[in-house]
């Protein structure tokens, strides 16, 4: 067994024909369609329950044989939990419809984000030798990961962008060669 086997010490230590190997395969990330299709079925649910809701308003103020105060309070609750209902199906809906268009392209070259829609694309290209670091945060109750570069751009992803983003994270930072920093 001679020297030349083993990988040289330096700042690129870590990088071999292993890694060099699997970033030969070009990959896709992206969203299941079916998990986006059931968060768009989901919204079409919750717009129902809006309109069930808003009917059950118009119940108790014209349907009634009395109007007492207790019914306008009544109508009030459930014409606020109606337009909760209705707003929520718009931010479902819209969610759902943008998950469908994220992907990231992991290439021999870099990554590609495209993490914009059709309407708005957003693509950003990382080559493998420029990314600095991937780091996690927890901010409330989602996680957000970002790509950085030493040119300071950034992509920015999360559990609203993607379903399973730890996975994403993970095989991003596997072919980059790096680990995932926590933050706080």
């Amino acid at each position: 067994m001679s020297t030349a086997e083993f990988p040289a010490p330096g700042p690129n230590a870590g990088i071999n024909s292993q890694m060099e190997f699997k970033r030969a395969i070009p990959r896709v990330l992206r969203n299941s369609r079916i998990l986006c299709w059931i968060t768009v079925g989901l919204s079409i649910a919750v717009a129902f329950m809006g309109v069930c809701m808003l009917l059950m308003v118009f119940s108790l103020l014209f349907l009634q044989g009395s109007f007492s105060f207790g019914n306008l309070i009544a109508a009030m609750q459930w014409g606020v939990g109606a337009l909760s209902m209705l707003l929520m199906c718009r931010w479902v809906w819209n969610r759902g419809r943008a998950m469908a268009e994220y992907r990231v392209k992991l290439e021999s070259r870099g990554i590609t984000f495209n993490l914009g829609t059709k309407k708005k694309p957003s693509d950003l290209f990382l080559p493998w030798d420029q990314i600095t670091a991937i780091t996690r945060r927890r901010i409330g109750n989602r996680l957000q990961f970002s790509v950085e570069a030493k040119d300071g751009s950034e992509a920015t992803f999360s559990s609203f962008t993607f379903f399973r983003p730890m996975a994403v994270a993970r095989q991003i930072a596997e072919r980059a060669g790096l680990g995932i920093q926590i933050l706080k």
